[in-house]
């Protein structure tokens, strides 16, 4: 289980660091978190999650409808079956996504 945690943390982390990297992407909250993280995007969410989901990636979930004051943030999650590989995907996928 211990593995299992750090492993989740790993790869959360690394994928936050990606994701926050790419122009107009922030972490919204500073502090510490374990395998969720919430981003702040440059666009609107929902069509973000639509073109993610037809890259093949699972991008998270719109915080925007049940919590408005964020604007567009999104909640994103990876865990300790996510590979290397997913999380560059996830990455490439939303800078192509974001840049078009």
């Amino acid at each position: 289980l211990a593995r299992a945690a750090l492993a989740s943390h790993a790869r959360a982390t690394a994928l936050a660091s990606q994701l926050a990297a790419i122009p107009g992407v922030e972490l919204r909250f500073g502090g510490h978190f374990f395998h969720e993280f919430v981003l702040t995007l440059p666009q609107p969410v929902a069509p973000v999650l639509e073109a993610l989901a037809s890259a093949g990636v699972l991008g998270g979930f719109d915080l925007s409808e049940a919590y408005p004051e964020l604007g567009n943030a999104l909640l994103v999650c990876a865990t300790e079956t996510r590979t290397q590989a997913d999380l560059a995907r996830y990455g490439t996928a939303l800078a192509d996504i974001l840049e078009s």
